[in-house]
């Protein structure tokens, strides 16, 4: 039966959706610039109809939901193009270090101080009986060693970076699969009574992009609404439960080297794409390769110069080293000769105007390394500056290529899951003008009932 107190009922749910509706607008309004937000809307549906004599009545509108836009096609697209471009961001990074560290061309430069100690030795050869000569001799060579060493200490540094880097972002990685975990459990509780957990989505959907930007991760969403996440084939999170991360010390031949692993196990764990990728590859490739080059020109220049200083005449005799150390890091001017330059050797057989060991010194910037290496040490040196810059070009042209691409998938995602401030200014517009007309509809029915009051009593 239809009467004046159920259209004061059906006149109060109007208010509160229409109330509710513009709750959300102004929610949706207030998030705008908040990272990540997906715009929420408001469900309605008819209320339950009245059956009379005449016919299905409707009982008006009630709320039955709030629906969040989501993308999953994009949002899958972003986590794996923010894991490529995390990757390259920290490999371009250290990269561009080690060019600073090799800073070619430059006064400072090992270029420089080869060139440098070449020009020394030819300077002797022009007056081989020089004492002064010879003392420039050993101060040019200390010079050298010094370059190699500072630079062999500065990609020892950078190499504790990376491994600190790769330690540090372990430790976020775990932190953010906790908060997954525990996000997990309060969506599946909220959402058990069939809603949507608009805003706890949100927070797990960034918690997933920077977890996808440490290491490449597979989401899989369960019908409850928790997500699982596997890494290299291996299950890390489930539900509320997680396995962390961790690192360990493995050496092998001598070397030791940190790898990443499950926390309690030994075997070191595959990871794709992502910043843990970029700094395992800069450690192992690039900043290995360049090490391991620059170790290599040294002990060529410690043997070629031994080799011909040893066969020298001095007057304390011969076989003199004229360096000691086998690599970039050891590499030193022999301490017999710091101590005393006279050692410095310029001819083979000691006769007065003999310059040809001093010549032959000189003249290794441009003598072939060997039948394996048919090229000088300069060239050797060249090959790795030029081998370093085209690394740190490619990385860089791969940054810019995946920041284009994140860029559009972003503005795509945003298209259908962003907030559009004249479409919520227009449901703002029409929300008030409900309320308003429900609000009047209140008003009419008031004075209906004022009116049934005051009507005379009759027996």
């Amino acid at each position: 039966m239809v009467t004046l107190f159920g259209l004061l009922e059906m006149n109060k749910r109007s208010l509160f959706s229409s109330q509710f509706a513009l709750q959300m607008v102004n929610h949706n309004i207030s998030n705008i610039n908040t990272p990540g937000y997906s715009r929420q809307d408001v469900i309605f549906t008819t209320n339950a109809p009245t059956v009379t004599p005449f016919g299905i009545l409707g009982n008006g509108v009630m709320v039955s939901n709030i629906r969040r836009a989501t993308a999953h096609f994009y949002s899958i697209q972003l986590r794996q193009e923010q894991s490529k471009l995390g990757g390259w961001e920290v490999a371009y990074s250290a990269l561009s270090e080690m060019e600073a560290i090799l800073n070619e061309p430059s006064d400072t430069g090992l270029t420089n101080a080869l060139n440098d100690f070449y020009s020394v030795w030819n300077d002797l050869a022009s007056d081989p009986q020089s004492a002064a000569l010879r003392v420039g001799v050993v101060e040019s060579a200390k010079r050298l060693a010094n370059t190699f060493q500072s630079m062999d200490d500065s990609l020892e540094r950078l190499h504790d970076n990376v491994n600190k880097q790769i330690e540090d972002n372990i430790t976020m990685f775990n932190s953010l699969l906790s908060r997954l975990a525990e996000l997990n459990g309060r969506i599946v509780e909220d959402e058990v009574r069939e809603t949507t957990a608009g805003d706890l989505r949100d927070e797990r959907d960034r918690i997933l992009l920077q977890l996808s930007k440490i290491a490449k991760i597979d989401a899989r969403e369960d019908r409850f609404g928790a997500i699982d996440i596997y890494m290299g084939g291996i299950n890390i999170v489930h539900r509320t439960e997680f396995k962390s991360l961790d690192t360990v010390f493995e050496t092998n031949g001598g070397d030791v080297k940190l790898e990443i692993v499950l926390k309690g196990e030994r075997n070191p764990l595959t990871i794709e794409d992502g910043e843990l990728v970029g700094l395992l590859r800069t450690r192992d490739e690039y900043l290995s390769e360049v090490r391991e080059s620059l170790d290599h020109i040294a002990s060529v220049v410690i043997s070629k110069v031994n080799e011909i200083h040893r066969r020298g005449w001095t007057p304390q005799g011969s076989g003199f080293d004229f360096f000691s150390g086998d690599d970039a890091g050891s590499i030193e001017v022999a301490l017999a000769i710091r101590n005393n330059t006279s050692l410095v050797a310029a001819s083979y057989d000691g006769e007065v105007g003999d310059n040809s060991l001093a010549n032959d010194i000189a003249a290794l910037s441009e003598v072939i390394i060997s039948d394996s290496e048919p090229f000088s040490i300069n060239e050797l040196y060249d090959s790795i500056v030029s081998t370093l810059g085209i690394y740190t070009m490619d990385a860089d042209g791969m940054v810019r290529n995946g920041e284009l691409i994140l860029s559009n998938i972003e503005m795509r995602k945003e298209s259908i899951t962003g907030v559009n401030l004249d479409e919520e200014l227009m449901r703002l517009t029409k929300y008030q003008q409900s309320y308003e007309a429900a609000a009047r509809v209140f008003q009419i029915v008031g004075e209906l009932v004022e009116t049934i009051i005051n009507l005379p009593y009759r027996m």
